[in-house]
């Protein structure tokens, strides 16, 4: 259904729904695409705890169907997994942690706190992260609070307070909170590529 219905001075018009399956911008992960009722979705956003559709016209009814662009989300999917498994990989053979993340159409980058990587290392993270990805992994989601965050072995600890905080684990591998979207098992993701890294000025991106 939806709540609230707001005009933008560029035109747009920011929907607000009671509920929704499309995937907000944030934590270096784009936004889902799609329509609600036939109307292409041009963005989703957080504002204040409310998920905003922008749309190029108002709803005209105020029930509505979203529709997701599904091949999207499922590469969104298997990036973001991908990059925690890397993630997980780099700092448990390099100490390398990860300080930075974005999720492109045509590749991810993945920031790590390491001053070079040499082509033996890229071939030694890439064969473990995919031995993990064909062991076809579990992939979990837990709804925490903090009184029970001690009982998961977290790759890096919450950037802020909270009341609940949702973690994704890949079993034997790597658990974190993360608000992203995943994969439900590592065979899902595919062959994981390390293409190329570069210098930046606290680390490397890869």
């Amino acid at each position: 259904s939806v709540k609230e219905v707001k005009p933008l001075p560029n035109g747009n018009y920011a929907v607000v729904l009671d509920q929704t399956a499309f995937y907000p911008a944030g934590g270096g992960q784009p936004a889902d695409n799609g329509n609600l009722n036939g109307q292409p979705v041009l963005d989703v956003y957080v504002d204040q705890d409310e998920i905003v559709h922008i749309l190029a016209a108002p709803p005209t009814t105020p029930q509505v169907t979203g529709v997701i662009d599904w091949q999207r989300r499922f590469d969104h999917m298997q990036q973001h997994s991908a990059q925690h498994i890397l993630s997980a990989v780099f700092l448990e053979r390099l100490g390398a942690a990860t300080i930075g993340f974005h999720l492109g159409a045509t590749s991810s980058q993945i920031d790590l706190n390491l001053d070079t990587l040499t082509d033996r290392q890229i071939a030694e993270v890439e064969k473990l992260a995919n031995s993990i990805v064909f062991a076809n992994k579990p992939v979990y989601q837990h709804f925490v609070s903090p009184a029970d965050l001690g009982k998961f072995p977290l790759r890096k600890q919450p950037e802020q307070s909270f009341n609940q905080i949702r973690l994704i684990e890949i079993a034997d591998c790597d658990c974190c909170p993360c608000g992203g979207t995943h994969v439900a098992a590592t065979g899902e993701i595919g062959l994981i590529k390390i293409r190329t890294w570069e210098r930046k000025k606290n680390g490397l991106r890869l």
